[in-house]
């Protein structure tokens, strides 16, 4: 699977996240503790727009901003002081939020391993020619 292919199944799988968080507000128990459900609510809603924003660019900040949003959901039950006894929405939160944390680990983690597989050539012309002195950079993609 090509790396991009594999990015985007990345990015499709906490897009999937973020609805799954969404949706399961409605009917997520959480006996009437707003509080809880809008946490929820909101960190899906973030989830999803991160990973349509990674699925737009190929920027190695989403995958940063999935680790961040990843952990931050896992631990919205302890931050956030979830009450007692929700121990459905706890573990939507700790699941979802261990998805997405490292979903976005594996993304920073393969696009660290595509620049350091890149090497720089930086030659030199020191002939007598007109050119002389002038320097040129190649970026040449590393052999496997």
């Amino acid at each position: 699977m090509s790396d991009n292919l594999r990015e985007i199944a990345r990015d499709a799988l906490v897009l999937v996240t973020g609805v799954v968080l969404v949706a399961s507000t409605i009917w997520l128990p959480v006996g009437g503790d707003t509080g809880v459900s809008g946490a929820i609510l909101i960190l899906g809603m973030i989830s999803a727009g991160t990973a349509l924003w990674a699925m737009s660019s190929a920027s190695r900040s989403s995958h940063w901003a999935h680790v961040a949003l990843g952990l931050m959901l896992a631990l919205s039950p302890v931050l956030l002081a979830f009450p007692a006894g929700l121990m459905t929405a706890d573990m939507f939160a700790l699941v979802g939020g261990v998805i997405i944390a490292a979903v976005g680990v594996l993304g920073v983690l393969s696009s660290q391993r595509r620049v350091a597989g890149e090497s720089t050539l930086v030659a030199s012309s020191v002939s007598g020619s007109s050119v002389s002195g002038s320097s040129a950079r190649v970026r040449m993609p590393a052999q496997q």
